[in-house]
């Protein structure tokens, strides 16, 4: 799908990378050439032209821009400015596209970096050998944003009832699991904890969901700890948003309530409490590392996680509204926070405090299967809410 996010970033200068090559060799199916580098600019550059003739790539001029398509995907570089805006996204570059003696050029940064990122199934650069290489056949599933026309699928009855126009697929996540158990539950049962309410309401919401139509990917089934980075990336192809279930508790006994979360910068004392609350189960987990992306890679992830932004707070808040219908402590609010299990998104993502445990009556809520069941509705009534409003927003001709 295509998210139009209509955000300026703050321009951000990436680390100088290594010595540029003198040429780079396009490898495809239909052979390999070797493309000489410019660095006219003071900065290596690659020819569209030549480019052209080698990748799914097209270009043209528009006044001051190059409209340059890549697999029928927009990029638009302001020339002669270190910029490019991706469907309403500004993205900062070392440099941009200019023109010299009429001909276009492409910054190799572009190329090198943005696009194997953005096509991983298709393409690869290996820069110790100055090598694009095309590794698979390139889909839309291969792509951070979709094409704005869907895969023809099928679309279920039970979808089409709900006033769905397609088929949608959503990850659940039950917050926790395994070693780390969530916050203890003191007005919950003895014996249950977090992990277990999560993984319960997860279930429920799995079948309210199909119910719908909605087909659901489950991050864990069972008692097992999965790793908080790993979550969110289970959503990615053709998966429309990943939604993840945990329990809230306060030591003021007279909290309680339904909230939501979405990932940004927390906006007050409250929403970075529940974060800091959720992001320990970081100290269980293996390895802390970042990956070896380096700046580049923590500006792409800033860039993916705004252009979802909006959306998520959209969804975040119809299933607000939703949950505060059912819920006995009625809603609270709708939060934004830095949730580790929300920074690997490529889509809307949010995350659902289902309640107080550290309130009775909420205690007693989360914990039966009546309430579980409740919650459950109100979640996948708000995420359909969303789905419709999205394929309204498109306006996307349904498959036939």
């Amino acid at each position: 799908m295509i998210l139009a996010a209509r955000l300026i970033l703050s321009v951000v200068v990436a680390a100088p990378g290594p010595e540029a090559p003198v040429a780079v060799v396009i490898a495809t199916a239909n052979g390999s050439e070797a493309v000489v580098v410019s660095n006219d600019a003071g900065y290596p550059a690659l020819p569209a032209s030549t480019l052209a003739r080698l990748l799914p790539l097209d270009a043209v001029i528009e006044a001051d821009w190059a409209v340059v398509h890549f697999a029928g995907q927009p990029f638009r570089f302001l020339l002669d400015a270190p910029v490019m805006e991706f469907h309403g996204v500004v993205i900062p570059l070392v440099g941009g596209a200019y023109l010299r003696r009429d001909s276009l050029f492409v910054p190799l940064q572009w190329l090198s970096q943005f696009i194997p990122r953005m096509f991983s199934e298709a393409y690869r650069y290996d820069p110790r050998q100055a090598l694009f290489e095309e590794v698979g056949t390139l889909t839309a599933g291969a792509m951070v944003v979709e094409s704005a026309t869907r895969p023809a699928n099928p679309v279920p009855a039970e979808a089409r009832a709900a006033g769905l126009r397609f088929s949608h697929k959503v990850v659940v996540d039950a917050g926790h699991g395994g070693a780390h158990p969530g916050n203890p539950g003191r007005y919950l049962p003895r014996g249950m904890q977090e992990k277990h309410v999560t993984l319960a309401l997860a279930k429920v919401l799995q079948r309210e969901l199909e119910k719908r139509g909605v087909e659901v990917v489950m991050t864990r089934t069972t008692d097992t700890l999965i790793d908080l980075m790993d979550r969110a990336p289970m959503c990615r192809n053709d998966c429309d948003l990943f939604v993840s279930l945990h329990v809230n508790s306060f030591a003021n006994r007279n909290a309680r309530g339904f909230e939501t979360y979405f990932l940004d910068h927390a906006q007050n004392e409250a929403a970075a409490r529940v974060a800091a609350m959720e992001n320990e189960a970081l100290r269980y987990e293996a390895s802390l590392e970042q990956g070896p992306d380096g700046e580049l890679g923590f500006i792409f992830q800033d860039l993916l996680r705004n252009a979802y932004l909006r959306e998520s707070a959209q969804l975040a808040d119809l299933i607000q509204r939703r949950g505060r219908e059912v819920h006995p402590g009625g809603g609270r609010y709708v939060g934004q926070a830095n949730f580790a299990v929300l920074r690997g998104a490529t889509r809307p993502a949010v995350l659902v405090e289902a309640g107080y445990a550290s309130n009775p009556e909420d205690g007693r809520f989360l914990a039966s299967s009546a309430g579980q069941r409740r919650l459950a509705e109100a979640i996948a009534d708000g995420i359909v809410d969303y789905l419709r409003s999205y394929e309204l927003k498109t306006a996307a001709s349904p498959p036939q």
